[in-house]
């Protein structure tokens, strides 16, 4: 087992907290920039497992609990699988905070989450705890893995080998590119994972966001309100929020097909998701944007 702390969440900025009285199901720019409540029209995530594998999650959050149907330790904290960060919590109230008259909703408000904590409660975990992580998600037979966290120094070969096996397993990956403005760090990096950067509301490339060849495709990143620690809420800046954005698409995508009793090959699913953007930046793939921003008018 590898026992160095070397994984970390990618190094988010609080702008504000609230209170947990935040008022109505909002929705955050970053939903109406991708059209979310569009493609509501067909589908919020219904029957769609979304493995969230990052710092825990507030489980008794009033726009989580019922989504959340199960989480799991991997890090030996003494919080356990509760999130004392609050950064998977954020990640797991983008993907789906439920549309409950209360608070804010995600971008699959019908989506069920499986929180797996694979990094402690100073941030940082090992590359044996993901493992384990992955592992735990392939065993709940999820349809996506979220991770939110990244490295720059490469992982050992049984890290990939978890990738590859997830993969195989029909589960689509998903992670973020990173947040020193510098190369896409692992394992967005992997062939086999869904690499997501981050813009600004101005369209920019947000200036924290990793950029490269390896970059796929970019989402709104920059002060994303949505869950947070002790039942609160906030506005995170990061590709980690970027990340979730994607996995709450690909979790509306998925619903339909499975509402019609159609599975969906992988590298199809990849196609879809790079086909369904608004070109960024200079014409086509490019380094800052990958294949542009996700439009779910598009995708749905």
């Amino acid at each position: 087992m590898i026992k160095e702390n070397v994984v970390t969440f990618d190094s988010h900025q609080i702008k504000e907290v609230h209170l947990p009285d935040l008022g109505t199901d909002f929705i955050d720019w970053g939903l109406h920039t991708i059209m979310a409540p569009t493609a509501w029209e067909r589908t919020k995530g219904e029957n769609i497992k979304v493995a969230v594998l990052d710092t825990g999650i507030d489980y008794n959050h009033p726009d989580l609990i019922n989504n959340v149907k199960d989480h799991k330790d991997f890090t030996n904290s003494p919080s356990a699988s509760l999130d004392i960060q609050g950064h998977g919590t954020h990640v797991a109230g983008i993907i789906a905070g439920s549309d409950n008259g209360v608070g804010i909703t995600g971008v699959a408000p019908d989506a069920e989450i499986y929180a797996g904590k694979v990094l402690g409660d100073n941030g940082s975990g090992s590359f044996g705890s993901i493992i384990k992580g992955i592992r735990w998600a392939i065993s709940k037979k999820v349809d996506i893995i979220n991770m939110s966290l990244g490295t720059a120094k490469q992982p050992p070969n049984d890290f990939y080998e978890a990738i590859k096996q997830a993969k195989a397993q029909g589960i689509v990956i998903v992670a973020a590119t990173g947040n020193a403005n510098s190369s896409v760090c692992y394992p967005a990096r992997y062939d086999e994972v869904i690499a997501v950067g981050a813009i600004d509301n101005k369209y920019d490339k947000a200036s924290f966001s990793n950029y490269g060849v390896k970059n796929e495709i970019t989402a709104p990143g920059v002060d994303i309100l949505s869950c947070y620690k002790n039942k609160g809420y906030a506005k995170l800046s990061g590709t980690s929020m970027a990340t979730p954005i994607i996995t709450g698409s690909i979790a509306l995508y998925l619903s339909i097909h499975k509402n019609f009793s159609k599975s969906v090959n992988i590298d199809v699913i990849h196609k879809a998701i790079s086909q369904a953007t608004v070109d960024l930046g200079n014409d086509g793939k490019d380094e800052y944007f990958g294949a542009g921003l996700i439009n779910l008018a598009k995708l749905i």
